[in-house]
């Protein structure tokens, strides 16, 4: 006969570790969740948006160079009539005669349209900014949005890293599970053969065989059950970890038996940061309103050449540009004072969800407490119902105990084993909980 302790022990060697788990031991399997997430490459390239944005603010200070051109042909219009031969012709015939010559010839009057016809200009244009207050809050505005944008990866980063724990937490309870309801079949089939040899020897009725048998199949429906949910719960970790189900699983290492409080200092949470980051967005937003009334100077430079017939007439033109706001009728005082309504209410913010993180962690260090107690509780209740049943077994296979008697404390060995492992897994889950409330997982 098998030790029954011996297969106990099998058993609760899968929760045999007495260390506990650092956060640092998920860094693979959380890295690799990190480089398959596609909601968190599709923030990378947002941030990569971002960077890109502040280059171009930079590069907003740089001067700006056009090539344009206009070719027109025209027909009709306004016209202009100038009677210029009628009051040059008579003057030029009195020199001519005066001088006795033809040096001065007849002009005919002018009669020219306004549109051009068969005219082209073609320049390149040189834009320089001289003094733009706005571009240098535009720069700065561009820097504090990458900063929020890495805030929010951050935050998605750290919501990963607790769904990779909870989802490897709850496939090892799973698949611990299997080994439980292993080890009862395992018990119940030892007892099956002890009832035949108990009945071969006119002992035991075959009602108690059929009473064992049909344990059996309640055990064996119980283990399918037991591994549809460990499929499930690797199908979650796989998605949560993006990895295909012909892949395999990346190992971490051993499974402690619990977790432990660890003296955590709580870093400051993304909510929060996030919070602050749009403060400094709005103050940004009242520095721009603050330069309203302030010069936007500005220096263009033209060259080009424009003739009719397709001639060549170069030409430079050079321009300074001043703009100087006067009135707009207090709009940009509105947008000042709701900015500063938004970053007084961002202040409150940050008052109210401090409080909210100090309660939450608070809450599940409570709550992780309670958890790693009510899980230590089993310890003394599984080894006397191990015990219990190895005296009924004993007895049974004596012939001084019923096999009733044997199926209650199996049934009472299986119960208390699967509500152990579910009191673990509770305490990890709430363990992971604290982890994620104090902020104590290193983000990248």
């Amino acid at each position: 006969m098998i030790n029954l302790i011996q297969i106990y022990c099998c058993s609760a060697l899968l929760f045999s570790a007495l260390v506990n788990i650092d956060a640092q031991d998920f860094s693979n399997i959380v890295h690799i969740a990190w480089d398959n997430n596609s909601l968190l490459k599709a923030k990378n390239f947002q941030l990569e948006s971002a960077n890109f944005a502040l280059q171009e603010a930079k590069a907003m200070y740089g001067p700006d160079i056009k090539f344009g051109t206009q070719y027109t042909l025209s027909e009709g219009g306004r016209r202009i009539n100038f009677p210029v031969g009628d009051l040059l012709n008579p003057v030029y015939s009195t020199l001519n005669q005066v001088t006795q010559t033809n040096v001065f010839p007849q002009i005919a009057n002018v009669n020219e349209q306004f549109l051009p016809n068969n005219f082209y200009d073609a320049r390149f244009r040189i834009s320089q900014s001289i003094y733009y207050p706005d571009l240098a809050i535009n720069k700065k505005l561009k820097k504090e949005t990458i900063q929020l944008k890495d805030i929010e990866i951050k935050a998605f980063k750290r919501q990963i890293s607790r769904d990779v724990m909870t989802a490897w937490f709850q496939l090892e309870t799973a698949n611990k599970a299997l080994g439980i309801y292993k080890a009862a079949d395992t018990l119940l089939s030892e007892a099956k053969r002890s009832t035949q040899s108990l009945i071969r020897n006119g002992v035991a009725l075959p009602s108690a065989l059929s009473r064992i048998e049909t344990q059996i199949a309640i055990i064996s429906a119980q283990n399918s059950e037991a591994i549809a949910n460990a499929r499930n719960a690797e199908r979650y970790l796989r998605f949560t970890l993006g990895i295909k189900e012909d892949m395999p699983l990346p190992q971490i290492g051993a499974f402690p038996d619990g977790p432990e409080i660890l003296s955590i200092t709580p870093g400051e949470r993304e909510d929060i940061l996030q919070i602050k980051q749009g403060i400094k967005i709005q103050g940004l937003a009242i520095q721009k309103e603050n330069q309203f009334y302030k010069p936007r100077l500005g220096a263009q430079l033209d060259l080009g050449s424009q003739d009719f017939d397709f001639g060549f007439e170069p030409y430079a033109l050079f321009g300074i540009n001043l703009e100087l706001n006067i009135y707009d009728s207090k709009k940009h005082k509105y947008r000042k004072e709701a900015a500063n309504a938004e970053i007084m209410a961002s202040t409150a913010q940050i008052n109210h969800v401090s409080g909210q993180m100090e309660l939450l962690v608070k809450v599940t260090k409570e709550n992780l407490e309670a958890a790693i107690e009510q899980s230590n509780t089993f310890l003394t209740r599984k080894n006397a119902t191990r015990k219990i049943y190895a005296e009924i077994l004993r007895k049974y296979n004596e012939g001084s105990s019923g096999y009733l008697e044997l199926i209650d404390a199996q049934s009472q060995v299986t119960q208390v084993e699967l509500q152990h492992l579910i009191a673990q897994n509770n305490a990890w889950l709430k363990w992971v909980e604290y982890i994620y409330a104090t902020a104590s997982f290193p983000i990248e």
